[in-house]
């Protein structure tokens, strides 16, 4: 996998900006996305997908063409066919015109009787012991119609394949993003709770440096220890959920999640872009790319080729039909003292479909139901899709104002907690007052980041739902 990941690099010029001990490498969300589209498993049967539609489109067009065969047949006859005739009782007239089909049949076995003998006809053989023919066979499509909206459907086939790789394309996309938007919460969790961690224990050494002066009472140095041994999870907590998202992003990308790959950004590089958001306004919103609205219009226009194909079905069809042979027969071996005999045909068939117009009637009626289902069915899922817009908008109108919300929060909390500090350090504080504190600027700490977090998640949630590709 490695080595794919390092062949990777050289297609999308991936930057090392810095090489650890394990040759970890800096990945952006722009490098994530480019990855995931190389290595996904999920584009690759896509693509697989629409050349199998594409071949299957050829294999039709061959239908056209002309379709040439070619045979040989050998018959050994066990017993030759016999037949009687009286010559005694045949007019003269009638013996004017057997005497030369006999002449005709005696060099291929035949035994004509004699005429004017007497008794009973002796039975007369017809045919040779050898019987051998090559054949070739042309047949051409002329009149076909049934063919041309099979082949006019392959197409939509090829386009609804296309149109549902793009679906997978922009599916990936954002799920790439928002593993990516989590593993960045994740990092900034994490160096929240180690700084607090840190926090933690440097009051508590505070507190341990005034129980020795005999300034604070054991009490509230046990609290203090206690709180030390709280935070330790919290840390742990924070490392296992950044380890699984980063996993989890590595599986979106298609590559091994024992990968060493450093995801760099941090969640602060977005705030420009949150001050200066404003939201769409709906009327500029089209569902015109949506892909799952797309190919439920590809899928009734396959339902209308259908309906085609099955009228077709019972309409007059034209062939060209040729033929070419070579055939020999006789009764001694060997057959290379055979005389061959050639023969040939060329001609057309018309087909004319008396009593299917009555099941072809039915048939319509069924196909012409399922499109109005159809109809209806992509109706509602338009409605819902303009529901999921509206939510996705009021999740960004509410991410942004709690952005503006908690950006000032965090301000004044780590300013309450520095003074908060400084009055305990002299005495003017309790150990609840700086707890206080600093438990309120852990949360607005938190708060802000996931402000963050669930504006950029909404957006992306937003150009999903639009069809946008980036």
């Amino acid at each position: 996998m490695k080595k794919s990941i390092l062949l990777l690099l050289s297609l999308i010029s991936f930057s090392v900006f810095a090489q650890t001990k394990s040759d970890s490498l800096h990945i952006t969300l722009q490098q994530a996305i480019e990855i995931a589209l190389n290595e996904s498993p999920t584009m690759r049967i896509a693509d697989r997908t629409i050349e199998t539609k594409k071949y299957y489109k050829k294999e039709q067009i061959v239908g056209l063409f002309p379709n040439v065969t070619a045979g040989t047949s050998y018959q050994r006859t066990l017993q030759k066919q016999k037949m009687m005739m009286d010559l005694s009782k045949m007019t003269s007239g009638m013996a004017d015109i057997l005497t030369p089909i006999y002449e005709f049949l005696v060099p291929m076995g035949f035994k004509p009787p004699s005429a004017g003998s007497d008794g009973p006809p002796e039975p007369m053989s017809m045919g040779s012991f050898n019987n051998m023919g090559v054949s070739a066979n042309l047949s051409l499509p002329i009149i076909m119609p049934a063919l041309w909206n099979t082949i006019k459907l392959t197409s939509l086939d090829i386009e609804l394949a296309t149109e549902q790789a793009r679906s997978s394309k922009i599916a990936l996309i954002n799920n790439v993003k928002k593993a990516y938007y989590r593993v960045l919460i994740a990092q900034e969790v994490y160096k929240i709770y180690t700084e607090n961690y840190k926090n933690i224990v440097d009051k508590a050494k505070l507190v341990n440096d005034k129980f020795e002066q005999g300034l604070v009472s054991e009490f509230e140095k046990l609290r203090a220890d206690v709180q030390v041994s709280n935070a330790k999870p919290n840390i742990t907590n924070a490392a296992n959920a950044l380890d699984l998202s980063q996993k989890a992003l590595k599986i979106c990308m298609g590559v091994d999640i024992y990968e060493p790959l450093i995801f760099s950004g941090e969640l602060k590089e977005f705030e420009t872009e949150m001050k200066n958001s404003k939201l769409p306004d709906m009327k500029n919103l089209s569902l015109e790319h949506n892909s799952d609205l797309k190919q439920m219009d590809m899928s009734i226009q396959q339902l209308e080729r259908s309906r085609k194909i099955v009228l077709s079905g019972a309409c007059p069809a034209l062939v060209l039909n040729g033929s070419f042979q070579y055939m020999t027969m006789g009764d001694d071996i060997p057959v290379k003292d055979f005389k061959w005999f050639p023969t040939s045909l060329v001609g057309v068939s018309l087909q004319i479909p008396i009593i299917s117009w009555a099941s072809t009637t039915y048939k319509t009626k069924q196909i012409q139901y399922n499109i109005q289902n159809l109809n209806d069915t992509r109706l509602n899922v338009e409605r819902g899709l303009w529901l999921s817009i509206n939510n996705n908008l009021g999740n960004i109108d509410k991410a942004i104002a709690d952005f503006e919300s908690n950006s000032e929060s965090v301000k004044m909390a780590t300013r309450a907690y520095s003074i908060v500090q400084k009055q305990y350090e002299v005495g003017l504080a309790t150990w609840h007052d700086l707890s206080d504190a600093e438990f309120a600027l852990l949360m607005s700490q938190l708060s802000y980041y996931q402000s963050i977090h669930d504006y950029l998640s909404a957006q992306a949630e937003l150009e999903y739902v639009l069809g946008k590709e980036r």
